[in-house]
């Protein structure tokens, strides 16, 4: 038993040492397969209310898209993109690369209310606008016009809060388009959508808000307009408290300016009124 024991020890050794000496010599051996093949892999990325200096000849803005030459000076296509999104991959000669368009940096101011329009109870709260727009603050009318630039064209228009005796927000919006079809007699409706608030019902009011989408001509050019109206209207003093918010620019820069510009200024306007409540 005890000769047994001894020669499994021997060749436990002598195992572990031949084990010891092929490490050491740097012979390895591939067990498993790689995780990826050689081949490179590229997949495609998927891409009347007066109007502001109506009489001015509009300018239409616009962005190029910049294209990146190649090493030997040609102009690449821009339709595909690396496999990893957080690696680059390696391009072979007369391989594709997908641009990256830089979005505008845009600066933000905010104009406080209050001391606009000389601590108006009905007017209160700070909103903000892009730092380099033009302002045109009439206090009479209380209303503010934001525009993009001396022509006008481009403009966000507040029309904030003022006593009146509309009843609901379809009237008031009625009333606005009144003002803008005195200079552009072909405006039209192309979608609208109001609500009311039932919490507002249930204390005796009638708290109503509308979105409304027109479009009309005006020296050639097809105007886009987003017409915003809020109108709280109290039946037993018949006496409502009114504001709208509007939107325009030419059709074919309307979307764009909507979601640079328009959207945060709407959503700041309107969270402003939340906080008044």
């Amino acid at each position: 038993m005890f000769s047994l024991s001894r020669f499994i020890l021997s060749v436990f050794s002598i195992t572990m040492l031949l084990i010891f000496l092929i490490s050491a010599s740097g012979f390895t051996e591939n067990v498993l397969p790689p995780l990826s093949t050689p081949a490179e892999q590229t997949a495609p990325q998927s891409n009347a209310l007066q109007l502001p200096a109506l009489d001015q000849t509009p300018q239409r803005p616009g962005q190029e898209q910049q294209t990146f030459p190649s090493t030997d000076g040609t102009t690449q296509d821009q339709t595909s993109g690396p496999a990893n999104p957080f690696l680059p991959n390696l391009q072979q000669p007369g391989a594709t690369i997908q641009p990256q368009v830089t979005q505008p940096v845009i600066q933000w101011k905010e104009l406080n209310l209050n001391e606009t329009f000389g601590f108006n109870p009905l007017i209160t709260g700070v909103v903000k606008y892009p730092a380099n727009w033009l302002m045109n603050i009439d206090t009479w009318n209380k209303r503010i016009i934001f525009s993009e630039d001396q022509n006008g064209l481009i403009a966000f228009t507040a029309l904030l809060t003022t006593q009146s005796t509309i009843e609901n927000a379809q009237a008031y919006a009625q009333q606005i388009a009144g003002w803008l079809q005195q200079s552009i007699p072909d405006l039209k409706i192309i979608n609208q959508n109001y609500r009311s608030d039932p919490n507002a019902a249930q204390a005796g009011m009638n708290l109503t808000s509308g979105k409304i989408t027109l479009q009309g001509t005006y020296q050639g050019k097809i105007f886009t307009f987003l017409l915003q109206p809020y109108v709280l209207f109290v039946p037993v003093v018949k006496m409502s408290y009114v504001s709208a918010l509007l939107c325009q620019a030419p059709q074919d820069v309307f979307q764009e300016k909507l979601q640079t510009y328009f959207n945060p200024m709407l959503v700041s306007f309107e969270n402003n009124a939340k906080g008044m409540q």
